[in-house]
């Protein structure tokens, strides 16, 4: 086995777990690529690295949630053939798409309008070690927070700029999304649900995004690693889904604000001081 598939195998792991602990999955990367002396050992450019292993945490999305994801999709059909809206949660699940849409836009924006200085921050280990004690306090201020509120227009809006700060590496999506649920009432499951089906437009878009610019260049090596690197971080991102779930029933969201601002001190001074 290459290093190249080792460090691709490595990164994939510390993708599929860490995108859904809320511990900021690009924060990570970028950490461990700087460790390993690689950001993009499949040779295809990093930001094409972060999608494919985005792609393989987006399949564990969909496996976890296809219920929820498949009532959607009937309810959109519906929009078109009126034949097809025999759904008794027709106009709830609309509702929730136009939620789904409307919280998307902050993250849309932020995403165009700073792609350059988002990219350049995978380049700057120690910006991102500062991010992730800035990620440990915020899921700090959502404890003992949430309650039995509904969504509505003002807490998805607010949902929807926490998804876009979190497109910065060190900021944890789910952290964040999450935490500003609890912070406005909103029960953990509930919560937890809107946020994962928020991520499902905004991996999609980078994706879009990416490939509209034509930047991606692949081989036939580069290609056989980013699969490796797509499946490995389905299957990882699956079980750290199943296991965020469980911690959130069990209300122990915060406490992993005992591993980001530790280790976010920790590789802030080694970072700035040691390097």
């Amino acid at each position: 086995m290459s290093s190249d598939v080792i460090i691709v195998i490595v990164l994939a792991i510390i993708q599929g777990l860490t995108e859904f602990l809320p511990v900021s999955s690009s924060g990570h990367l970028v950490i461990a690529g700087a460790l390993l002396g690689s950001r993009d050992p499949a040779g295809a450019g990093s930001i094409m690295f972060e999608i494919a292993v985005h792609v393989g945490t987006l399949g564990a999305v969909v496996t976890v949630y296809r219920k929820k994801i498949v009532a959607l999709v009937r309810t959109a059909a519906g929009w078109i053939f009126p034949a097809l809206r025999i759904n008794e949660t027709f106009k709830d699940d609309s509702l929730y798409i136009g939620w789904i849409f409307l919280g998307s836009i902050p993250a849309g924006l932020v995403g165009i309008l700073f792609k350059d200085r988002i990219e350049g921050m995978f380049d700057s280990p120690g910006i991102v070690s500062g991010l992730l004690i800035v990620t440990g306090v915020m899921l700090l201020l959502s404890k003992g927070r949430g309650g039995d509120s509904s969504l509505t227009w003002k807490t998805v809006i607010l949902i929807g700029i926490a998804q876009a700060v979190a497109i910065f590496p060190g900021c944890s999506r789910s952290g964040w999304t999450i935490a500003v649920a609890l912070l406005m009432g909103i029960g953990f499951e509930r919560g937890a649900e809107f946020s994962f089906m928020l991520s499902l437009p905004a991996i999609l878009g980078a994706l879009l995004l990416e490939l509209v610019d034509g930047g991606v260049i692949f081989s036939t090596s580069s290609m056989i690693l980013l699969v490796i690197g797509t499946v490995t971080a389905f299957v990882a991102g699956l079980f750290a889904l199943k296991l965020l779930i469980y911690i959130l029933k069990k209300g122990s969201f915060y406490r992993f604000a005992w591993y980001l601002i530790p280790a976010g001190l920790g590789l802030l001074a080694y970072f700035m001081i040691i390097v």
